[in-house]
């Protein structure tokens, strides 16, 4: 079975300062793979790579089997659409509702292909296996830290994505919430 995710000696700098360097490693669908180190160490640099956001100065990196460092950035909207993220802080819009956050890749993602109709039972599904059902029409600033973090992976695996990645997704939560978002995330990969 050939991996979902692979970097082939991947050097990634700004402005002669490496960040990444020579960096090789897979993973498989249905594995878990946690990247530790300390702030500005270059763990969103590598996520941003792997989403070709940022092109590596040297390496390759391979998502569903496609070089991403060959492709032109149309060619990247599709592989984007089939990853879900989670970014650093959540990254909502907070001028939609959580409804509408959530929403936002089934309406907004071309190659997701999602009719209409399935739109707000999908958002409803993905928020109550987030334990948010009742926050559809809350905006971001009405929720707690925890919330918005779990209100930002619903909108994470609302897609069913073939891949998903977080970006510090505990990051200043207290250990009860942080244990709450952890087990949702072993959830959403089960």
């Amino acid at each position: 079975m050939p991996s979902i995710l692979r970097f082939e000696k991947v050097t990634v700098g700004f402005e002669g300062t490496p960040v990444l360097t020579d960096l090789s490693f897979e993973a498989w669908e249905g594995e878990s793979r946690v990247i530790l180190g300390s702030a500005g160490s270059g763990k969103t640099v590598l996520l941003k790579t792997a989403l070709g956001l940022i092109k590596p100065d040297s390496g390759k990196v391979f998502v569903f089997g496609r070089d991403l460092t060959s492709l032109r950035e149309r060619e990247l909207f599709e592989i984007r659409s089939r990853i879900g993220m989670l970014f650093q802080e959540s990254a909502l819009f907070d001028s939609l509702t959580v409804e509408e956050n959530v929403a936002y890749p089934l309406l907004n993602q071309r190659s997701i292909h999602c009719p209409a109709e399935e739109v707000h039972p999908r958002v409803v599904e993905a928020l109550k296996f987030v334990e948010l059902g009742a926050a559809l029409e809350k905006f971001p600033s009405e929720l707690s830290g925890g919330m918005r973090r779990r209100a930002a992976i619903a909108r994470a695996v609302v897609t069913n994505p073939a891949l998903t990645l977080y970006d510090s997704p505990t990051a200043g939560l207290d250990p009860i919430t942080a244990h709450t978002i952890m087990a949702l995330l072993v959830k959403a990969r089960d």
